[in-house]
C-alpha cells in the first residue's frame, strides 16, 4: 500500500475514538482515509473513562496530547477497597514520583470531551475524509490486496480499496 494523495484512500468502519484515532495514525504516515459513520452525526455517548500514561503517550504521537491533558482531570490516588467493610485495602500515590517515572499522568476524562478532541484533529487534517450516514453492509477480501466494502445503495454502493 503505498501512500500520500495518489494511493486509494483506507476505508475505517466507524468514526468513535478507535475509528478516529486509526484516521490519525494513518495521516500521520501520509495515508489517506475515509472514515464512514453509520450515525448521521459524529459523537460519542458514555461516561468517564481512566486514563493511563500510555494514552497520554499515544495522544502525543497522533498530535492531540496537549488537548487532552487539558481537558483531563488529573488523580492523585487510586484507593482498593474491600466492598463488605469499606475499608482501604491498599492505595497507590499518582502524584509527582508516579508522574516523573512514567512521563505522564494518570488521569479522567468524559468519553465525549476525548471524541471532541479526536474528531476536531480529523476534521482539521486534509488527508482524513469524515463520512456520516455511511454505514458498511458487508467487506470483502479477495486474497490479492484488496478489499471491498459494500455500503447501502443511497451511499454510493460500493467503495474499494
Amino acid at each position: 500500500m503505498g501512500s500520500g494523495s495518489s494511493a486509494r484512500p483506507v476505508l475505517i468502519a466507524g468514526g468513535g475514538i478507535g475509528g478516529l484515532a486509526v484516521a490519525l495514525g494513518l495521516a500521520q504516515k501520509g495515508i489517506r482515509s475515509i472514515l464512514l459513520e453509520k450515525a448521521s452525526a459524529l459523537g460519542e455517548i458514555g461516561a468517564g473513562i481512566q486514563l493511563g500514561p500510555n494514552a497520554f503517550h499515544a495522544f502525543d504521537y497522533l498530535g492531540v496530547g496537549e488537548a487532552a491533558r487539558g481537558m483531563a482531570v488529573y488523580i492523585d490516588q487510586l484507593r482498593l477497597m474491600d466492598a463488605l467493610t469499606a475499608e482501604e485495602i491498599t492505595h497507590v500515590d499518582l502524584r509527582d514520583a508516579f508522574r516523573s517515572r512514567f512521563g505522564n499522568p494518570y488521569a479522567v476524562v468524559h468519553r465525549g470531551d476525548l471524541h471532541g478532541v479526536f474528531l476536531r484533529a480529523c476534521q482539521d487534517h486534509e488527508l482524513i475524509e469524515l463520512r456520516v450516514s455511511s454505514e458498511v453492509i458487508g467487506y470483502d477480501q479477495d486474497g490479492t490486496r484488496r478489499s471491498q466494502f459494500a455500503l447501502p445503495p443511497a451511499s454510493a454502493s460500493r467503495a474499494r480499496c
